[in-house]
């Protein structure tokens, strides 16, 4: 396994973490959920310029300099913290999950499942969960902007869903939701001469945020507004208007893509969590 994260990594983790909660966002949110994923890089360019100015090559790095029990504190914090998130994403993802495809399955199993998958991915390392990430992203990207393409024909876009979907309080909202998996990869982020990270990080940002609001957009356009606010995941539906091949539920394959989100993001928070314990007994 690699000892070191490169930024390609970085910035593919950052799409897939983002990307996760799009299934969860209400398809009047489009907006919304828009411009608080673009304001994710805006964040990540913050961050980097104040690493820069600091001399910081990461928060963990960082804390390693700390005193001991200083260090012990905060990394429990991150601990519990991050242990907390991967729960909440994996028993939402697991809702997600049953209700759509693994009808048989009590939601505790798939909690605990997905946890062990996130868990098996992180447990060689933070570098090995970003390594995993970049092949990822590629699958998961290209299905979700493959199946928007292919159901354009079917969009009806009036001007309501353009001018009223805009709510400074659903931006906020939305913001919140994907600020937990940031800070994670932040943590694992910071200044580097040899290996610059903005680029990475802001063009992974960028993709989410626009696959994102387009395509909790496309479950109005294609449901309509009523339908949209009757559906428990109006994003997953929309994506059944058309066939691809043989296969009559092409929301199926669009669930897949974004099961590999889900499980990223409970896996960069596994990773935290790992790290979190190396720091409490004095590891690198």
């Amino acid at each position: 396994m690699p000892d070191q994260i490169f930024p390609r990594g970085r910035g593919t983790l950052l799409f897939l973490a983002l990307l996760a909660h799009t299934l969860f966002i209400p398809a009047a949110s489009w907006l919304g959920a828009l411009c608080a994923g673009l304001s994710i890089p805006v964040l990540c360019i913050i961050f980097l310029a104040i690493c820069k100015k600091t001399g910081t090559t990461s928060i963990w790095d960082s804390l390693h300099r700390a005193p001991k029990w200083p260090r012990r504190v905060l990394a429990l914090l991150l601990m519990v913290s991050a242990a907390w998130f991967a729960f909440r994403t994996a028993q939402n993802s697991a809702s997600f999950l049953i209700e759509t495809a693994l009808v048989k399955w009590p939601l505790w199993l798939g909690v605990i499942a997905l946890l062990v998958l996130g868990w098996l991915i992180a447990h060689q390392g933070a570098p090995a969960v970003f390594l995993w990430a970049i092949p990822m992203a590629w699958l998961a990207g290209f299905i979700i902007l493959l199946s928007l393409v292919l159901s354009m024909p079917d969009w009806q876009v009036n001007k309501s869903m353009l001018t009223g979907a805009f709510s400074l309080g659903d931006v906020f909202r939305q913001f919140l939701a994907v600020l937990p998996a940031t800070i994670a990869l932040l943590l694992f982020s910071g200044h580097d001469d040899a290996l610059s990270q903005g680029k990475a990080l802001v063009f992974g940002g960028l993709c989410a945020a626009l696959l994102t609001g387009l395509t909790v957009f496309r479950a109005s356009a294609v449901l309509g507004a009523n339908c949209a606010r009757a559906i428990s995941y109006p994003s997953y539906a929309a994506a059944g208007v058309f066939e691809l091949g043989t296969l009559a539920r092409s929301e199926v394959i669009f669930g897949m893509a974004f099961a590999v989100c889900m499980t990223a993001r409970i896996a960069l928070f596994c990773a935290v969590v790992r790290t979190g314990w190396q720091l409490m007994r004095g590891k690198s």
